[in-house]
Parts: structure tokens; sequence; C-alpha cells
């Protein structure tokens, strides 16, 4: 395949959200200590204490990130060496071109790979470093401003000087990062600089050497729209790597006799004039003779231009989300609030008048990656890296003429978002309070209060973040609500439905099912990445199962694609067992699923592809529980809190009342419509019942994705689809 850089760039945005991430969480933090007791006469000898706090835990992310962020950065070099080689023997594969004589094709990365890692390791094992003395220094200067405003207006607000203080010297970031070439850059600006000039480099090194190795010596260059002027004359244009300039005549790979190749210039030359600069997206590929073609664009300077604007205003996003984090009073808060609508709404406007496409994760802090909150006692969770797949072998085929790069054609319009800019600023906000790792959710629950019979009930942490999760799940699923009613597809088929007899009133509810279904997972795919990533699994038996089937794994796979990218990496990490029962089954201590030994509902009317399949999802769901951070912890807060009158906790109630062997499944009854939603697992014994296992989220995959009833089938109220929705969106 050709080699485009913007493969590489997610492996460059790895590393600089990392560090990202850590900007703002300390940002944030310097906020919430400079704000503790601003408005008592002892600020100022207050602040002694509260500085050495802070440093403490800048040192404790400094900690973290000599760690995570500099294996991030050894990651990312060897997986641009991998990307670059395996693109270039991708490519020749496809075009019959032979390794070298007595090479293997896919050898062990070469030594100077290791070197060069081990030396960027090294860099930004030295910028980490700097992090505690930079953000204390950044601190002070933040505290010394404070007191000088404060004297100088010793009417005025002392928390207001905060705010002016902040808003001026936190505008860019923390401060104290020198290049080379003596530039000042934040920490996150440096790295993010840093990771994509050493990605792009490595990536391109490796792609030329594999080349030069198996004998190719000529490339061409893609085309797309809006290009960098720098980079506009050589789209559709012939390069070379050894030197060869001019016209050259080379044997023709598609027919007999030679041709005539004119070389624009060599790789060395082109990218000296600022050809494949950091952020160019221009692919390269294997230039064949008499098979590939060349051709001449135009420049566009008026589209490089829209394209630059929609970086600047990305870029002036996540600088407003930045300012939010060291928002201390109210006023600054609705200010920031305010900015960042108008933010979005302008670039959505810039999207619409130059016909480009919108990327929301490049409007995030985090560029679109989500990286564990710093902690205290030094626990960041690593960056997950999807491991690259190895290149199928292709038996060798006589090459056929076909051009090996061409205009892409005029893009198509986005097709219109679903989500509207109040819900993503609802999760934006919901985002920066939610906890992201299993300490912060630990501490939600430090204290449970107990009604006048001693049951314990939700304490106020973890009722605020169920009530973000609620009102997040309820935005995205009325945006959601508001597609369908103007989806074609849906209209058509509700109203076929009206009038539909007996024998299609079955296949029309499940074709509306499944339309709904889809058009829920396309609106939350705004949010977040869903599925491509599969669970490390096996076939197994237990003693209460029987071993698994090839059915069972398949169920598995298309089970996956309901989950968040973000979850199955993290799931994937261990192996799967799988097997079958008549009654499926999720067993934690094992890690083992239990496939239901046959189909229950025939006739089933739902979205996914069977019963089965349903039943999976949500089996796999309780796989979540055990390894999403919060997802417990939330199902407890529904649950309890649903099933909490005049606070008191209504008494549990049997699920499958007279039947023999089921006496021992219990839930809340509430106003489920089934009791099974609320299922518990926790016991008021327990130190903490909000770490056990519940059903609702679980239910709740059925009710929301399922759509085999519009209403739901274990809640009426549509809270169950709200909570579902929420969870997928913010954990």
């Amino acid at each position: 395949m050709a080699l485009d850089p913007s493969d590489g760039r997610d492996i460059a945005n790895g590393v600089a959200a990392v560090y990202e991430t850590a900007e703002l969480a300390l940002l944030a933090k310097m906020a919430d200590h400079l704000a503790v007791d601003v408005d008592r006469e002892d600020w100022a000898r207050r602040q002694q204490t509260e500085q050495l706090k802070f440093r403490n835990e800048a040192r404790a992310m400094q900690r973290q990130l000599q760690d995570t962020g500099v294996q991030a950065m050894g990651h990312a070099v060897t997986g641009a060496a991998k990307l670059g080689r395996r693109s270039a023997d991708e490519d020749l594969d496809d075009n019959a071109v032979a390794p070298r004589a007595g090479g293997p094709r896919h050898e062990d990365l070469p030594p100077s790979v290791a070197k060069r890692a081990r030396f960027e390791m090294g860099e930004v094992a030295d910028v980490t470093a700097k992090i505690t003395t930079a953000s204390d220094n950044l601190y002070v200067k933040v505290k010394m401003n404070v007191e000088a405003r404060h004297n100088a207006n010793p009417g005025g607000l002392r928390v207001d000087a905060v705010q002016q203080a902040l808003d001026v010297l936190t505008a860019r970031g923390i401060t104290g990062f020198r290049d080379k070439a003596g530039r000042n850059w934040t920490l996150a600006t440096y790295m993010e600089m840093k990771s994509r000039t050493v990605v792009n480099q490595q990536l391109i090194d490796s792609h030329t050497d594999r080349m030069k190795e198996r004998g190719q010596t000529l490339l061409v260059v893609s085309s797309h729209r809006n290009p960098a002027p720098q980079c506009q004359p050589y789209e559709g244009q012939v390069l070379s790597l050894d030197g060869e300039e001019g016209t050259v005549t080379r044997k023709n790979a598609a027919g007999p006799g030679t041709v005539d190749v004119k070389i624009k210039a060599t790789l060395e030359d082109a990218r000296a004039q600022g050809f494949q600069h950091p952020n160019c997206t221009h692919a390269v590929s294997a230039f064949i003779p008499g098979a590939s073609r060349t051709f001449t664009t135009e420049p566009d300077p008026e589209g490089y231009e829209a394209t630059q604007r929609q970086r600047a205003m990305e870029r002036a996003i996540r600088d407003t989300k930045r300012k939010q984090a060291t928002a201390v009073t109210p006023a600054a808060k609705r200010a920031a609030t305010e900015k960042l609508r108008a933010q979005q709404k302008a670039i959505k406007d810039h999207i619409e008048q130059h016909n480009l496409k919108r990327r929301p994760k490049r409007e995030r802090i985090d560029l679109g990656y989500t990286i564990g909150d710093v902690d205290p006692d030094g626990i960041l969770p690593p960056l997950p890296k999807p491991k690259p797949k190895p290149p199928t072998p292709k038996p060798a085929v006589t090459p056929k003429p076909k051009p090996a790069a061409k205009p892409r054609p005029e893009a198509k319009p986005e097709p219109a978002q679903r989500l509207s800019d109040q819900t993503r600023e609802l999760i934006s906000e919901a985002q920066t309070t939610m906890p992201k790792d299993r300490m912060g959710w630990l501490d939600t629950t430090l204290r449970y209060p107990r009604d006048s019979n001693g049951a314990k009930l939700v304490p106020e942490k973890l009722a605020r973040h169920l009530d973000s999760t609620l009102a997040v799940g309820k935005a995205i699923r009325d945006d959601a609500f508001k597609v369908m009613a103007n989806d074609v597809e849906l209209v058509a088929l509700r109203k076929d439905l009206a009038t539909a007899d007996y024998l299609t009133t079955s296949r029309l509810v499940k074709k509306i099912a499944v339309r709904e279904s889809a058009i829920i997972r396309e609106t939350l795919a705004e949010v977040r990445d869903f599925g491509g990533v599969q669970q490390s699994a096996r076939l197994s038996s237990l003693d209460l199962a029987e071993p698994g089937t090839s059915d069972g794994i398949a169920a598995l796979r298309r089970a996956e694609t309901l989950f968040p990218s973000d979850w199955l990496r993290v799931t994937s990490a261990n192996q799967l067992n799988v097997g079958s029962a008549d009654r499926a089954f999720y067993h934690g201590t094992h890690d083992y699923i239990a496939a239901p030994s046959k189909d229950y509902l025939p006739g089933y009317r739902g979205a996914f592809d069977s019963y089965p399949d349903e039943v999976m999802a949500h089996e796999l769901g309780h796989r979540m529980e055990k390894m999403i951070p919060g997802l417990t912890h939330l199902e407890y807060a529904l649950v309890r809190s649903r099933s909490t009158k005049n606070g008191t906790l209504e008494p549990l109630t049997q699920i499958y009342p007279n039947q023999p062997g089921l006496e021992g499944e219990v839930g809340y009854a509430d106003q489920w419509e089934n009791i099974y939603a609320g299922k518990s697992y926790a016991k008021d014994s327990q130190s903490d019942p909000a770490k056990e296992a519940a059903e609702a989220f679980q239910v709740g995959l059925q009710d929301t994705f399922g759509r085999s009833s519009l209403g739901g089938e274990f809640d009426k109220s549509n809270q169950l689809q709200e909570f579902v929705i929420g969870v997928m969106a913010l954990l």
C-alpha cells in the first residue's frame, strides 16, 4: 500500500495526548489550590501549604510520565518504523516486485531503529524531568501576580485577582521548555512538535530504506484537495531515492520495450523544499514504469488557507477548553462556555462554507485519546497501542497496467452532524469532571450514608456523577431521536407498519429496530470510536458449561462492535474463555463467557442478528463491568437511587417467585418493567458494595440497541437507555 503519513499521525498523537492531558490536569489542580480559602485575609500564608501540595502532585505526575510518556515515545518510534517498512512491502507485493535475492521479506527492524528509539526516549526523559520545576515556577508567578493585583486594588475581591492572573499567565499552558534553537514552548506544544517530527522522520526513513533494500528507487506522489503550496508541485510526479534526475529510460513492466520516465526531483531535494513536512498528508507509492502514470495539478491557495484556518480554529477551541480548566469564578466559567459555544458554531460554519471535513478529535485536549487522570499515588494507565496486523503474503502475479497514484475525486460533503453543539458542550463539561481511573472512582464511595433501616444509600459524589451521566445520555438520545423523526427510511417503514397485515408486521418491526439502533450507534460514534478491536479468545469448558463453538466466537466478534474501542483495548489484554450452556453467563474469576447453547427466541424481532447475539452482548457487558472503572459504581447509583423513596431503600423482591432453584435471585422492583433490571449482587455488609456487578447496564444494552420494543422491555421511562448511552459516552 502507499505510504500515507496520516496513518502515522495517530502514533504521534498517542504521545502528544499523554502530555496534553497531563498539562491540563496540572493547570486544573493549580487553579483548585489557588482558590482554597481565597476570601480569607491570611490567604497568602495558607498558600504555602497549598503550593507544597501542588508541588507534590506535579512530582507524582512527573514520576508517572517518566514511565508512561517515555515508553510511549519508544513505542512510537518502533511503531513508525514497522508501519513504514510494512507499507513498502505491501506496495511492492501488490505490484509483484520481488524481494532482493536471498533476503526475507519481513525481517526484524534494523539496529538503527532501536538506536533512535533510545535517543528519543532520553530526550523525552529530559523534558519530563523539568515538569515539577516548570509547574512550581508558574505557580509562584501566578501567586505573586495575585498579590500584586490585590494590593493595587484592595477593595476588590481576591478571587477576581486569582482569575485574572490565571487568565494571563496560564493562557499558553505550562511554559519553560526550550528546544535546541532556544525557542520557548509549553509542555503540550513541545511534545506535540517533538512526537510528530520524530514519527514522521522515522516513518519516511523506514519506508525509503525498505524500498531501496528491495531495489525500488522511484516513487510517485499522490494528490489531494487543498494541498500545501510547498507540496503541490510534486503531486502526481516521480521522485527518486538514489539521486537520479531528469529523464531516464526504464524497462516497461507492463509490456515489451522501454519507457521514458521524467523524474521531478530526488526525494531528498523535495523534502528540502518542504515536501513531507510534519503535517503533510501526501502518500507516496512505488512507481512502476509502464503501469503507473503521472499528472499535474493546479495550486489552490484559497483551499489551503481554509484548511489552515480550520487548524487555527481547532487550536483556539483547545485553548478555550484549557481556560475552562482554570476557571475559578462563575463569571469566568460562563465566559469560557459562551466562547466555546461561539467557536464551535464558527468552525461548523467554516466547514460547511469551504466543504471541509470536521475533525472532532482535533478539538479535544487529548486529541481523541482517553488518557487516565493523574493520581497522587502515581497510577496512570498505559497508553493503548493497537498491534499492527502483519501483511498477508501474496503470490507473485504479472503486473497489470494501473495507476499507482491518481488525483483523488472531489470529497463528498460530510453527512450532517447528529449531535447538537449544546450536546457536545455538555459532553465536554462532563468529561472534565468524571473520574478517569479506578482510584478516582474509589474516592466517590469513601462514605456511604444510611437510611433509617441501616441500608446503604448512594454517596453524594457518586450521585453527582450519575446526574452528569444521565444528562449526557438524555442529550445524545434526544439528538438521535430527532434524526429518527426525519430519517426517510425510518419514516417510510413506520408508515408501512401502520397499515401492515399480520404476516408482514414482524419483518417491518425488525427493520425498524435495526434502523433505530443504527442511528443511535451513528450518533454515539460522533463522541468516540466503537469496535475495531478483537478480544483475545479461546474455546474452553467449565464445570457448568460445555466447550464453546465457532458460532460463539463469531457472536463475540459481532458483539464487540457495540462497545467503545477504548474499552475493548483494555479488555483485550486478557484472554477470554468461551463456552456454551443452556443459560448464558459470565464468570469473572475464570474470565469465562458461556454463550447460549440454543436459540430460545427464534421469532426474535430486535435489532441484533438473533436473540443469541443479543445475549452475547449482554454477557460481554458483564466483562466490561469487571475491567472498566466506574461502570459498577454508576450502576449501583442508578439502581439504588431509583429504589430509594423518601430517604428509605425499598426491600429486595424475588425476581422469579415460586420457581425452585431461583429463590436467591432478587432485585429492587422500583418502576422497572422487568425486575431483572434492578437485580443486585451487592450486599450492605461489604465495605464498598458499589464495586459489585449488577444487571442494569447489560439489560440496558438490550433496551438501547436491541430496540425490540420502542419504550424498552426493561424500563419504559427511557432512563435506562439514557444511562447506557451516557456511560458509553463518558467512561
